[in-house]
């Protein structure tokens, strides 16, 4: 007997898609889910079976059947030209077992299926504009089984086609609003009240791009949740800052350097005076690791106070990349090793952060540089990159960038946020900030 997924499709009007999984023992030989090409979808359990049309497939059978008879020997050899055309019947969400037929060759066999697990019914996704699917609503998906990375649908390789971008300060959408309201579902109570807000808004609007929007929002918060729990990101700026804070900002050094027109922080990362040798021996990858996450949680908290200060919602910002000192040892692998796994950590962790990025006073061993950290930059990241030359002054006063405190002389991480706490307590700055007209629309305070 083997474990096997059997998937249904059903004929049902295009306003109510679904999918839905029941988990079945065969006696016979191994089916699987097979919803390529087939819109493989079926109606809530309290659905006629009869309406329920069959759909699974065969092609990781083994090499020779279990004869559940002696005539079904006799078809073996045909097995793997008849695969795709085996057919069963589904069985009925609401039974506990049935029986089922299925033809291989001119042999027909019987099935004894019968259903060892629950139901998982995965709701639909809304679309960037507000416009969701008729009958889908965030009760029902918060009602349905968790998602977990396993049930999502593949990443789209054609990523944020047709999507386009909500602007940071932008009220929430319809399809939006119900994208996090069927997260918090999902994180139940106590979780959803503790989730910082900003982070609901990040997540869900960085993964609009995918079919399964709500699910892969969800999935991808509850897994950076659990990375802040472990890392202890929630409080890591609001006590005692990583032990030899201030070692660390002196060999790399980066911070706060201004604000551009539309009011975005800029981040100074001075990658060229990092002092590698220095660093690599002062610190190893874990406390490297810790140390950069204060960092980056200090530009979440202090996009959050300048949120608050303003009045408008504004979670990316503008990092400047100063390459000035650049030389081979900052492409050594082990340093570079250290960089992808930050940067692909925060990727995950911080989705839709940045707005733009500017690498100037770069020399020509950047060509290797660039060359190796484009390979684990996100394309669409890729974009979002200017490269600029001995005019980059000239450029910034066109893109509205006011350097508040000079390049030369960026405000510390440990600085900033220690002010920007003093000013609006951690209460304030762990909640998140969240304009009041959302707030109102999801019903909370």
């Amino acid at each position: 007997r083997r474990r096997v997924v059997m998937g249904t499709a059903c004929s049902r009007a295009p306003s109510e898609p679904a999918i839905q999984r029941t988990v079945v023992e065969a006696s016979w030989s191994t089916v699987r889910l097979a919803p390529a090409g087939s819109n493989a979808c079926c109606l809530p359990p309290s659905a006629p079976s009869s309406s329920q049309e069959s759909l699974c497939s065969v092609d990781d059978m083994p090499p020779r059947a279990e004869p559940a008879a002696d005539s079904v020997d006799a078809a073996a050899e045909s097995r793997d030209a008849a695969a795709e055309s085996v057919e069963a019947v589904a069985v009925d969400g609401g039974d506990a077992a049935a029986a089922a037929t299925t033809t291989v060759g001119d042999v027909e066999v019987e099935l004894e299926l019968e259903q060892v697990g629950e139901v998982e019914q995965v709701a639909p996704a809304a679309s960037r504009d507000g416009r969701r699917s008729e009958g889908a609503s965030s009760q029902a998906a918060a009602s349905s089984s968790r998602p977990c990375l396993a049930t999502l649908l593949p990443d789209p390789k054609d990523k944020h086609a047709g999507v386009v971008p909500a602007a940071e300060w932008e009220p929430l959408s319809d399809g939006e609003l119900e994208v996090v309201r069927a997260i918090r579902g999902w994180l139940g109570e106590e979780a959803a009240a503790a989730c910082p807000r900003d982070l609901l808004v990040t997540f869900t609007r960085g993964y609009a791009y995918r079919p399964d929007w709500s699910q892969a929002s969800f999935v991808f918060l509850e897994r950076a949740l659990a990375w802040r729990e472990e890392m202890g990101a929630c409080g890591i700026c609001f006590g005692a800052p990583p032990a030899r804070r201030e070692l660390f900002e002196e060999l790399c050094p980066s911070g706060l350097i201004g604000h551009d027109s539309l009011g975005h922080l800029v981040v100074l990362e001075r990658l060229g005076r990092v002092r590698v040798a220095e660093l690599l021996k002062a610190f190893s990858e874990e406390e490297y690791l810790r140390q950069q996450a204060f960092s980056r949680e200090a530009v979440r908290l202090l996009s959050i106070a300048n949120s608050t200060r303003l009045g408008r919602r504004l979670y990316k910002v503008v990092v400047v990349i100063d390459l000035e000192g650049l030389s081979l040892s900052h492409v050594g692998s082990r340093f570079v090793r250290l960089c992808k796994r930050v940067n692909e950590t925060f990727g995950w962790h911080y989705p839709e952060t940045a707005f733009r990025f500017y690498v100037i006073n770069a020399p020509l061993v950047f060509r290797t540089a660039w060359g190796v950290a484009k390979s684990f930059i996100h394309p669409i990241t890729v974009q979002k990159f200017s490269i600029l030359g001995s005019g980059w002054r000239r450029t910034f006063a066109e893109a509205g960038i006011t350097l508040t405190t000079g390049e030369a002389s960026p405000t510390s991480w440990s600085a900033a946020v220690r002010a920007a706490v003093e000013e609006h307590g951690p209460e304030l700055l762990g909640r998140g900030y969240m304009p009041a007209d959302d707030l109102e629309r999801l019903g909370l305070r």
